[in-house]
């Protein structure tokens, strides 16, 4: 790495380690990423590990209505650069992974609709952490020329960088959007054990007869533990559980 990109290294942990919450990260990236000729970032928080579904949890500056019909349409589900992330661990361009021939409808109408938006032509760097799964996406502003010759010359850098923002932000962003000071002592002993189970992926059925319970009494810890938690399903309720520590997922 030159000066130049020694130099723009240490300004940017400058700037990440004395941000604290997400809008503050957000400009600390975006200001980083857009120097080397992007216009759009987004870092998502994919996966916890235990936990099989794929999460909403995001900074970015991705345009909002974008952002809230990516979600609203379920294309975190569908979308083939995620498929595509446990198979990489270098940065990749998403059209290396979507062929038209192989993309279903409602993949092509995804990769469509965010065209519309103005979030095309990106590339994806696959963050492998010890019990998360994340990945910084970046979307060029210029030509595809001009973002493939500075990635060339700043690709070392910019991957560095996203490796020190996951280090940094995925605490931040999670226990923000899954946390309140009052949750951590909600949960009684027998929502605790209830939930536990759940993570470990058996039913209710299956915890009633491991606790020697009723299945609707099981069903009433669960309804209990997602009004405390302020969660709408069971995955999201494990999800907040064990970030904020109730639980723990081996």
């Amino acid at each position: 790495m030159d000066g130049d990109g020694n130099q723009a290294l240490i300004s940017f942990l400058d700037r990440l380690h004395a941000a604290g919450d997400p809008d503050a990260l957000r400009g600390v990236f975006q200001d980083a990423v857009s120097a080397f000729g992007f216009k759009y970032f987004a870092y998502h928080i994919v996966r916890i590990s235990g936990v099989g579904n794929r999460l909403p949890y995001l900074i970015s500056n991705y345009p909002d209505e974008w952002v809230s019909h990516y979600f609203a349409e379920g294309y975190q589900h569908a979308d083939p650069v995620l498929d595509e992330l446990p198979n990489r661990k270098v940065p990749f361009r998403w059209s290396e992974v979507t062929p038209p021939e192989t993309l279903t409808a409602k993949q092509k109408r995804l990769f469509d609709e965010a065209t519309d938006a103005g979030v095309r032509d990106g590339m994806t760097i696959p963050l492998h952490g010890r019990t998360n799964f994340a990945t910084v996406s970046l979307v060029p502003g210029g030509t595809a020329a001009e973002v493939a010759q500075n990635y060339r010359v700043y690709g070392n850098l910019i991957h560095l960088m996203a490796l020190y923002y996951h280090a940094h932000a995925a605490s931040i962003l999670l226990d923000r959007a899954l946390s309140t000071p009052r949750q951590k002592s909600l949960l009684s002993p027998r929502e605790r054990e209830v939930l536990q189970w759940t993570a470990q992926g058996k039913t209710s059925w299956d915890i009633s007869t491991i606790l020697g319970i009723s299945e609707k009494g099981v069903e009433f810890h669960l309804d209990s533990v997602k009004r405390k938690l302020q969660v709408v399903n069971r995955t999201h309720a494990v999800v907040k559980a064990v970030m904020l520590g109730l639980i723990h997922i081996d």
